[in-house]
């Protein structure tokens, strides 16, 4: 089991407090035995402070336009969507990268909060933002600073979800933002999601989505929306950055993005196919660990999915979640989903 360490609240912000679940060392670990597979996740991208900064680069900028699409969406629909939370719901939110889109959510939901006791200057709201990386959840609580709400930070993975909860103020609104929900098996993420909720809690989540214009061309659009995104040098980039920290050559390897169609219970679903592929023999060191790579070796990461609304409500409705409401963009490519877990 992972070791569970506190930061002390001065060494973040005043009154906040960060809890290291996993550590920079165990995530170095896990880094050396996953390359020894040939194998890199896509959660291993984000660690370090490096990393972090390059998702941070990436994440805001025009080449890679999804997160900043999914922003817009939700500041669009913040007022309609914060009627349908409770007041006095703590904020989850898993992955939560630089903690744009929680600031949104925590600004509406302090203002329908006071509201109810305008002689108050707190509200009782408690902010968990929660991702493997410690540098996205300094910059995450930072975002938040001076807001009348209670924060308390986590180092950690969604696996750990049961873990996790333990650190929780029930009940929550948990979070699945900027189309992480996209980036694992959907039955997997979903029964994770369902088993670790409890009776009242809520479940709010968005997807850049698959825009068929036309019956029949479905692949055509899929690649065209896929590969637009994520083929891009500076996403290369990101997805080898982490061979490129430990001393590695950008001669001996280079980056492969495939698309591929996958039958599921809600018929044929596209993914990505992700390969960082050995050019020349060549070795790296991790801490005390050197780890040694031939030509011709295939580095298989993680994967993204590209669903259909529909296709997602229908995974909602197998995976035992009620609809509250959901929010689409003008063309429908995007979406916001509430939801919670049939009782």
């Amino acid at each position: 089991m992972s070791s569970i360490g506190k930061v002390k609240p001065g060494q973040i912000q005043k009154n906040v407090e960060k809890i290291i679940i996993t550590s920079e060392e165990e995530i170095e670990k896990k880094l050396s035995e996953s390359l020894k597979r040939l194998e890199l996740p896509d959660y291993l991208l984000y660690t370090g402070a490096e990393g972090a900064q390059n998702w941070l680069k990436l994440n805001g900028s025009g080449i890679f336009p999804v997160a900043l699409q999914l922003k817009g969406l939700l500041e669009k629909n913040i007022v309609l969507i914060v009627k349908f939370i409770p007041t006095c719901m703590s904020l989850v939110s898993i992955g939560v990268g630089g903690g744009d889109k929680e600031k949104i959510i925590l600004e509406e939901l302090i203002k329908k909060n006071l509201a109810k006791k305008p002689a108050s200057d707190r509200v009782s709201i408690t902010y968990y933002p929660i991702d493997i990386s410690s540098q996205l959840v300094d910059i995450a609580l930072e975002k938040t600073s001076g807001m009348p709400v209670e924060k308390k930070g986590i180092v950690g993975f969604i696996e750990e979800m049961p873990l996790l909860k333990r650190f929780w103020r029930f009940p929550v609104l948990f979070c699945i933002l900027g189309n992480t929900f996209c980036n694992y098996d959907p039955e997997f993420i979903l029964k994770l999601v369902h088993d670790n909720l409890e009776i009242g809690d809520l479940f709010l989540f968005d997807a850049d989505l698959l825009l068929i214009r036309r019956p029949g061309e479905e692949t055509k659009y899929a690649r065209n929306s896929i590969l637009g995104i994520y083929a891009s040098r500076e996403n290369a980039f990101f997805n080898m950055y982490p061979l490129l920290q430990y001393g590695m050559s950008p001669k001996n390897f280079d980056f492969e993005l495939m698309l591929v169609d996958v039958d599921s219970r809600i018929g044929k679903v596209y993914r990505t196919r992700k390969n960082l592929n050995i050019m020349k023999d060549a070795k790296i060191e991790i801490g005390k660990e050197t780890i040694s790579f031939k030509e011709g070796d295939i580095i298989r990461m993680g994967f993204t999915y590209k669903y259909t609304y529909e296709q997602i409500i229908t995974l909602l409705n197998i995976c035992r979640f009620d609809v509250l409401n959901s929010f689409l963009n003008e063309n429908k490519s995007n979406a916001i989903i509430l939801a919670k877990k049939c009782i």
